[in-house]
């Protein structure tokens, strides 16, 4: 468990390094992590809150963890985290909850958030093609710009009525009331 920990160094504007590191079931809290690395990290039920990891980098980290022959189970938590920039690519995050993170520009290529929670997120400008979205709910996230056609996978997304308009208009669509 980290609580309120600075994991920053401004005078050299580097983050901690993570990489590789067993951090299954961690917690942060409140902590600042800009800059992070955390690439091949195994993470599986971690859990991070009100945190910092502008420009993190997730490269090949792990959130999943096989609990049998044929079992994989993934869980992760980024609960109003600010992920802006952060790099997520390629990175499996099937069913967790990024509630009310900020995922503005960050690199999401490729990321599978099948059935994630991603209720008052901020994608604005996040970089998404390929990613997975199928049964991901969306409702309350900034989608301006989010363009369906550059998913992998969309079916099943949960949005609100509001967001229709602006999804639409991202594909093309001239929408009129």
């Amino acid at each position: 468990m980290f609580k309120a920990c600075v994991f920053t160094d401004d005078a050299r504007k580097e983050g901690v390094n993570f990489a590789f590191a067993r951090l299954d079931e961690s917690r942060f809290e409140d902590c600042d992590l800009r800059r992070a690395r955390f690439e091949g990290a195994s993470l599986y039920a971690s859990a991070f809150t009100d945190c910092n990891l502008m420009a993190a980098k997730f490269a090949r980290a792990a959130f999943h963890k096989a609990l049998g022959r044929n079992l994989v189970r993934t869980a992760a938590a980024f609960r109003r985290c600010n992920l802006e920039l952060a790099d997520l690519a390629g990175v499996g995050l099937a069913g967790c909850d990024l509630t009310a993170s900020r995922l503005r520009e960050a690199d999401l290529t490729r990321v599978d958030l099948e059935g994630a929670d991603l209720t008052d997120a901020d994608l604005f400008q996040a970089i998404l093609d390929g990613a997975k979205l199928a049964g991901a709910d969306l409702r309350g996230a900034e989608v301006s710009g989010l363009d369906l056609r550059r998913l992998a996978t969309y079916q099943d997304l949960k949005i609100t009525a509001d967001q229709q308009h602006r999804l639409l208009d991202a594909m093309g669509l001239d929408v009129h009331p």
